[in-house]
């Protein structure tokens, strides 16, 4: 009982390998991007083989009974093609996207353990006197749609094993010499596709893998693990885009460079990864704290209600963050100068914004104070 139950879990596994959550979202759309476009070809691949069944119905003069589900499935799928093709350029919002995945997995297994089932009842009971055209005709439409969905790994492996095994076995069982070797060349084939299926899955959650580390390693400060400044760049101009309020708090270490003339760099390095911890910590987790590179920083704080709200929530982490840090059994004291300003289109672009913070950051060390201090504008409102 455990064997059969650990062969289960690793035929599970292999179906379903477990994806990471960082490449996740982009796994996700990469295989509905994919589906996407393939839908209609697959849908239209799906009624042409029932057609061809339906027409060998009719050279062999079956009675009309043969045809009802055939012709359900046939005009199912001309509507799913009519609702695909209209949308195969809308933009679809990534939550989304995770349950169309579903339902078009669960509507291509479906679809094709309907036809591999028929197909083999066919084949068993002598239904047609070309026996062999109609499991051919399905093993071929079948490694067309496993390659098509070979980003969605259940359903092109369920579509294979579904296509083609079944009836390949009732060849090899029941058939003659030629359905034998035909259902051997089948099985063979089957097995291929598994492989390819498998293996070019694996090389997709690879290269997303090295597209994540590459993303990371560009927008990432290697020392703190906080944005840097390219990414900060960019989620401002997003902000800034979208419309919403937001603001931007620039914060510089007083005496930081006395901890390292002291204490040596590795003191320093390690003052600036608690230091980046403590604007996380912090910061609300609508916001972004990033590194613009030695010991200043950089927070975007989102959702804003107002000046006073940006004034509150800078205040906020910068009692949180100069509190005394143990540093190799130094007790050091933290010391920040910080400036702010808030979003106002009249400032027309981020340098306008990040100038405005950046002379209130030097408000606030001129005056010698570890405080917030608001930088206003003649030409743009802060609050």
């Amino acid at each position: 009982m455990l064997g059969f139950q650990k062969i289960l879990a690793k035929s599970r596994t292999w179906v379903c390998p477990a994806i990471s959550g960082d490449i996740r979202p982009a796994l996700e759309r990469a295989q509905f991007e994919s589906v996407r476009s393939q839908v209609p070809m697959l849908l239209a691949v799906a009624a042409l083989n029932t057609m061809i069944i339906m027409a060998v119905c009719a050279h062999d003069g079956l009675p009309l009974a043969h045809y009802g589900w055939m012709s359900a499935l046939v005009l199912y799928c001309v509507a799913r093609i009519g609702f695909w093709l209209p949308r195969l350029n809308d933009v679809v919002d990534a939550e989304q996207i995770p349950r169309l995945l579903r339902m078009n997995v669960g509507a291509s297994l479906t679809m094709i353990t309907c036809l591999g089932i028929a197909t083999t009842a066919f084949f068993l009971g002598g239904t047609f006197r070309s026996e062999l055209l109609i499991p051919m005709s399905l093993g071929f439409g079948a490694t067309s749609i496993a390659h098509c969905l070979y980003t969605l790994r259940p359903a092109a492996i369920g579509t294979v094993v579904m296509g083609l095994f079944p009836s390949s076995l009732a060849m090899i069982g029941v058939g003659n010499f030629d359905a034998k070797m035909l259902g051997l060349a089948m099985i063979s084939v089957g097995i291929l596709m598994l492989r390819f299926v498998t293996t070019q899955h694996d090389q997709l959650i690879a290269s997303l893998h090295l597209e994540k580390q590459n993303h990371d390693l560009a927008n990432t400060d290697v020392l703190t693990a906080l944005a840097n400044r390219r990414a900060m760049m960019a989620a401002l101009e997003i902000e800034a885009a979208t419309g919403n309020k937001f603001g931007v708090a620039l914060l510089d270490l007083d005496g930081f460079k006395d901890v390292n003339d002291r204490l040596g760099h590795h003191a320093g390095d390690m003052m600036l990864r608690q230091v980046g911890e403590r604007l996380v910590s912090s910061a609300l987790s609508t916001d972004s704290v990033g590194r613009l590179g030695g010991d200043e920083f950089i927070i975007l704080l989102r959702d804003l209600d107002g000046g006073t709200d940006l004034s509150a929530r800078t205040t906020a982490m910068m009692a949180a963050l100069c509190q005394p840090v143990n540093i190799d059994e130094h007790i050091l004291p933290v010391a920040a100068s910080l400036g702010y300003a808030q979003w106002d289109p009249q400032y027309h672009t981020i340098d306008l914004l990040l100038r405005a913070a950046d002379s209130a950051l030097y408000g606030a060390k001129r005056s010698r104070r570890s405080k917030p201090v608001d930088q206003h504008y003649p030409q743009a409102r802060l609050g």
